[in-house]
């Protein structure tokens, strides 16, 4: 019996991700419209930079419809099965459950199983985050697969590691935030006209947060720089995931400000499209290690 780790398109766990880290981590596909194409993250072969430099202009032309789709139940339930009917138990890391289905689907799925079985054969944690923060917990949790911890001895160092991965970020537009309720419209265009750019953050009750507020583009990124290097902790010994809707410029202004005042590892990945089609072109996020969430 082994314990394999699981995760949702959502926890921007890229092919290449992965490969570099040389860990198994299956990661359920999330389908993303875009006028008449249907995409498979991450299971169509989408070439990531290609991809990103059209995929986040059609977000902003109104003529194009962009939506994503929850990963129903039945997927999940045939995806764990095939793990359970080879006695293997399962952990699956979802996107939180404020912002996404995708956590309710997974629980469904999970219920099943072990009601049949008549015992705990898949955990489902929801990670009160998405992006690389959910990422970062399911690659936290496969290592500790690796090294031949237990089931329950990684559920619950799990369920304490979560609030200790920190996840901030900026958009570059909050009508994006608007359009699926997060932020009221008015105060969407208010802000725009003004240039206030919102600083956010997965929260502990998990969804979105609002947490400072700031004038103009460089010091949202300045913020962003300044809260990683006050909370971060350890710096020495992780690494600092920066993600970008198309703006790699400003994610590299990002990691300099980090590193002209702390010593870390910063690793730069186009930011996931699933979560990517909702914050919009010009986000850029920081997810680390630190302290507590509140």
């Amino acid at each position: 019996m082994a314990v394999k780790i699981y995760a949702d398109a959502g926890s921007n766990l890229f092919p290449e991700v992965l490969e570099k880290r040389g860990l198994d981590i299956k990661v359920i596909s999330m389908h993303l419209t875009v006028g008449d194409h249907d995409y498979c993250c991450y299971n169509d072969p989408i070439n990531v930079d290609d991809f990103s430099k059209i995929f986040y202009g059609y977000l902003e032309d109104p003529k194009v419809d962009v939506h994503t789709s929850l990963v129903s139940p039945g997927d999940f339930l045939e995806a764990f099965e095939a793990d359970v009917q080879q006695g293997n138990q399962v952990i699956c890391f979802t996107m939180a459950k404020g912002i996404s289905g995708t956590y309710n689907s997974a629980c469904v799925a999970a219920n099943e199983i072990n009601e049949r079985e008549g015992k705990m054969m898949v955990r489902v944690i929801d990670t009160a985050t998405a992006g690389l923060g959910e990422g970062r917990q399911a690659i936290k949790a496969a290592e500790l697969a690796k090294e031949g911890k237990s089931f329950e001895e990684i559920i619950d160092y799990c369920r304490n590691y979560r609030w200790k991965v920190r996840s901030e970020f900026t958009v570059g537009s909050i009508s994006f935030l608007a359009k699926t309720g997060r932020v009221k419209p008015w105060v969407a265009r208010i802000a725009d006209v003004l240039g206030i750019k919102a600083m956010l953050r997965g929260s502990y009750e998990s969804n979105i947060e609002l947490y400072d507020k700031v004038r103009g583009r460089k010091m949202a990124l300045k913020s962003l720089a300044d809260i990683c290097v006050r909370k971060i902790v350890n710096p020495e010994q992780q690494i600092v995931y920066i993600t970008h809707c198309n703006c790699i410029e400003d994610a590299e202004a990002v990691k300099k400000m980090i590193l002209d005042k702390i010593n870390t590892n910063i690793e730069i990945y186009h930011y996931d499209f699933v979560t990517g089609a909702h914050v919009g072109p010009g986000t850029v996020a920081i997810f680390y290690e630190g302290h507590d969430r509140n």
